[in-house]
């Protein structure tokens, strides 16, 4: 499984993403959802502090306490610095939670921090989470998320050379003489926000985006985003994949297909677009 996720707009908000097992956001019902696969997550990254995306903390934290699983296993919560909502389910937790059997650490973030989350000690294509600012309300202190893979690839200045050539200058000078790293935006959750930079995710292969309105005369005043503004954010970023868009409002529950072939059809985005229907567990393996 590569995503599990449950989303609808006011009411939860979270998505597990199982290569690097991390945990976007964690609403109610996630770990009622995810039931033992709940000791899977290594990492939560909490996107803001309102209540649709941080309530599934409590009964998480304690899940892994109480249920059958590795009740050692190190939990880590990443959060917006200075989040007001968030500092106040912390100071919560460590009052009515005193008996938790593993390290549980909270670490606030703000944009440019990064979290290693694969590739210890020289591995192969070693990959981190990069927070990235975003606009969710007044007052309210948010963050995105990319998730970013080292990768390498053959130096320009060798790009011309035969396949005979390129082995020639191996065994004289070694691999890495031909060879340079590279960041490769893999995955980005952007939580709940008006339309993203897309300076600030720009080549990410899967953009996970809200749309919470997939019809532009549904949001009366400038906040989350529009169905067809995130996909034109997924366009101006260059998503080389996949969009997932999210956080959609239950009244459209039934007519998803009829905006996404209209978005489709009208701005020809060159990635797939799949979107995460309201209120129910949506599942990518």
């Amino acid at each position: 499984m590569k995503i599990l996720s449950y989303s609808k707009a006011l009411y939860s908000s979270w998505l597990y993403y199982s290569p690097d097992r991390l945990l976007f956001d964690a609403g109610e019902s996630v770990s009622s959802i995810m039931g033992n696969k709940s000791f899977a997550i290594e990492r939560v990254f909490l996107s803001h502090g309102h209540t649709d995306h941080i309530a599934g903390l409590i009964s998480l934290i304690n899940i892994r306490n109480n249920a059958m699983g590795d009740k050692k296993k190190p939990l880590t919560v990443f959060y917006p610095r200075n989040n007001f909502h968030i500092s106040e389910l912390m100071n919560y937790l460590s009052r009515t939670n005193g008996n938790i059997s593993y390290p549980l650490e909270w670490v606030p973030m703000e944009e440019g921090d990064q979290v290693r989350v694969h590739g210890e000690n020289g591995a192969r294509n070693p990959r981190h989470v990069q927070a990235f600012s975003t606009e969710h309300s007044r007052n309210e202190i948010s963050l995105g998320y990319n998730v970013i893979e080292v990768r390498q690839r053959l130096k320009s200045d060798y790009s011309d050379l035969s396949q005979g050539e390129i082995e020639n200058i191996v065994k004289k000078r070694g691999r890495d003489e031909l060879v340079e790293n590279y960041r490769q935006k893999i995955f980005t959750y952007g939580g709940d926000s008006v339309p993203l930079d897309p300076n600030k995710i720009s080549g990410t292969e899967v953009l996970c985006h809200d749309c919470t309105f997939l019809a532009e005369e549904d949001r009366k005043m400038y906040k989350h985003a529009t169905l067809k503004e995130a996909i034109e954010v997924g366009m101006e970023a260059g998503v080389e994949k996949k969009f997932l868009g999210l956080h959609i409002s239950s009244r459209y529950k039934n007519r998803l297909a009829e905006f996404k072939k209209e978005a489709i059809e009208e701005m020809n985005p060159p990635f797939e677009v799949e979107l995460i229907p309201p209120g129910k567990i949506y599942r990518e393996y």
